[in-house]
Formats: C-alpha cells, structure tokens, sequence
C-alpha cells in the first residue's frame, strides 16, 4: 500500500500553490512536518507533508523562500478548513517559530484516540489497528535536513499524511457514538492556541550531565570546563552537542585527563580527526579548567498541609472511579496539577465557578464538578 502512494515533490511555488488548490478543492487537508532535531543544534523544519483530494505532496521549505509557503498558511490559517495532524503539538510549535503561522480547524487523530481510551496512540499503532495499514519505521531518526532524500525517505514522510482522513473519520464515529466528540473539539481549540517559546539557558544543565555528580575536585572542574567548550562548537557548528563529546567520553577525559596528543588518542571515542580538529582545545581546557560552581540543590516542592492532602486523596478517588468507567486515563480526565489547584482553594470549592477559577472546565467541569464539590463538602 506505501509503495503506490506516489508522493509529489514540491520546491517551488507554484508547487505550493498546486498544494494549496488540491486542499481547497477538498475542503480539508492533513498535514505533517519533519525537523532535524536530532541532527542539529538550532532546529529548523526540512520537510512539510500535506495530503488533501487524492495528492501526497512533500513540501521542501529548505528550497523556498518564506513568502513560496503564503498559499499554505492561508489555508491552515482558515478556521473552515479542518487540518488533520497527528500528535500536533510539535509541529504547531515549530511552525509558529519558523513561519509565524497559527493552526486554525484543527483534527488531532492523536487526541481523539486518548478520548477514546486506547492505549496505544502512537500514529503507526493506530493505522494499524483501524486500517489495516503497516508504516514503515525505518527513517525515524533520519537527517531531513540532507539532500537529496531517497525515495524512500519521501515515501516514508508521505505515510504520515495519506492514512489521516480514513483515521479521522473512524475515530470521529466511535466519539459520536460515545457522545464524546464535543470533548475533542474542545481540546482541538486549547492545542491552537499552543505557542513556540524560547528555551531559556538553563545554568544547571551541567550537573544533569549521568555520572557526573561521581567527579570530586580538580576531575569536576574539568567537566565543567568541557561542557562548555563542548556547548559553544556544538552552536558554532550547528550540530547536537553529543556529536562534537559524547557524555561517556567528557567524564573519563575529565577523571583522567591526558596531556598529549598520544595519550588524548587512547581515550575510547577520540579518534585522529577529533585529535586534529579540537586536540589542542581539549588539551588546553583540561590543563587549564575553570572552577566550577558548588553543587545546587533543586528546590523541594513546598509540603502539602494535612488538609490539602485530604482533599487531593478525595479528589483523586473521584477521578479514578470516572476514568475507570469511562475506560480513559485518569490523568487525561483531570491532571494532577489541576486537582491541586482544586484543592488548595480557600475557602474549599463550594461551586462550579470556583472549580472554573481552579482551572476545571469544558467536558472534565461536566464529568468531575458535582462529584468534587460533594467530596470536597465532607470535611
């Protein structure tokens, strides 16, 4: 079935235009990205794939100018027009950090199947359980920021589109008939209004580096020295940082440092490029280390009062007994965050407005209000 999909490459605009009018033709359009955040520093989108009115087409953004994708954007942009995805919180992040762009009428297959209680949600699991359908997994990891792709590559992007309408339209018949897909909706409109943020430079990256907290001294300095060096090419160069120091090989330089290039060279994963290319950075960042700073300790979580704790084993027994009717996981029917918000109330939730305030709504204030409010009373 993969092999007769047929894929239409598109690096030019009138490609994308060609795109744009088959999704307006259909009315709907499935759509899919592929980053290279396995294979880069700065991660950027390499591949958008878009399924609607019979044609598979493989968008290269990296062979477009930004303006080549206006013909898309308008269109996932149009709340009439319903945009299947799979698992989209990602790819909505990364289009709204790459191309400004918000989802508008969007169909999370991946959503639908949590309301519906499967266990297993993954895209790959799921077309095979409803269509019969066995994606190939073989480029998972794959670099898509290189090209040219293989066929197979293209292919294998192409899969994560063609199957969304026929996946979409099972699960939407059994949530109707469960009288759930109101809930879908509603968790559809809170995932559009998901927004790419920028990682703030974490300070205690370093000490969550495994096995360093082994490291004393001089050995712990050198660590931290490394990691940083090893950070700063990792950006220079557009690349994750375990391709330019592997972890394993960062703490054994650190606890046995060597100081020549013949001894750098016996350490397991150096090898005579790296020896050319940094030897004489390591070697200098080893002899001469920056001090580095004490220890931190992650902050604890402040302790619960005997009262809140009451009322979260309160709450919690309500949700469990709807999850288990419901057949749903009891973190999807109220999360632990929510149920704590709930709890810490003063005065207690004595109403539905104040589960509101607490950040209960929709279809979970539905399930849960009366339930809680009646927990919550007997203290």
């Amino acid at each position: 079935m993969l092999n007769d999909l047929d894929p239409i490459w598109v690096d030019t605009r009138d490609g994308v235009e060609a795109a744009a009018a088959a999704s307006k033709a259909a009315g709907w359009l499935a759509l899919d990205t592929e980053a290279d955040s396995l294979h880069s520093y700065f991660h950027k989108v390499c591949l958008i794939q878009l399924t609607a009115n019979g044609g598979n087409f493989v968008i290269d953004p990296l062979a477009l100018e930004p303006g080549d994708l206006a013909p898309l954007w308008e269109l996932v942009e149009d709340p009439s027009v319903p945009v299947l995805m799979h698992g989209s919180d990602y790819d909505i992040r990364v289009l709204d950090r790459d191309y400004d762009t918000r989802i508008r009428g969007l169909v999370d297959t991946q959503i639908m199947a949590q309301i519906l209680g499967e266990e297993k949600t993954g895209l790959a699991a799921l077309m095979e359980k409803e269509g019969g359908v066995l994606l190939d997994k073989r480029h998972q990891r794959a670099d898509w920021g290189l090209r040219p792709l293989t066929e197979s590559q293209v292919v294998y992007a192409a899969a994560d589109t063609a199957f969304l309408e026929r996946l979409a339209v099972k699960l939407r018949e059994r949530l109707q008939t469960l009288g759930r897909w109101d809930w879908a909706e509603e968790e559809f409109r809170k995932l559009e209004g998901v927004r790419y943020r920028e990682p703030e430079l974490n300070p205690l990256a370093f000490e969550r580096v495994k096995g360093l907290r082994a490291l004393r001294g001089g050995a712990r300095d050198r660590a931290y020295t490394l990691f940083h060096w090893r950070e700063e090419e990792a950006q220079r160069l557009d690349v994750p940082p375990f391709k330019v120091l592997g972890n394993t090989t960062l703490l054994e330089l650190s606890d046995q440092p060597p100081t020549t290039p013949a001894e750098l060279g016996k350490v397991r994963g150096i090898g005579p490029r790296f020896i050319r290319r940094w030897g004489g950075d390591v070697l200098l960042n080893l002899a001469k280390p920056s001090h580095a700073p004490e220890w931190t300790r992650s902050p604890r979580p402040p302790e619960l009062s005997a009262k809140i704790n009451r009322r979260m084993k309160r709450l919690a027994v309500v949700r469990d007994e709807i999850a288990t009717e419901l057949g749903l996981e009891p973190g999807l029917v109220c999360a632990k965050s929510c149920a704590l918000a709930v709890a810490s109330r003063e005065p207690r939730c004595s109403s539905a407005d104040d589960l509101m305030d607490s950040g209960l709504t929709g279809w979970r204030l539905d399930l849960l209000g009366s339930r809680f409010i009646t927990a919550l009373a007997d203290e």
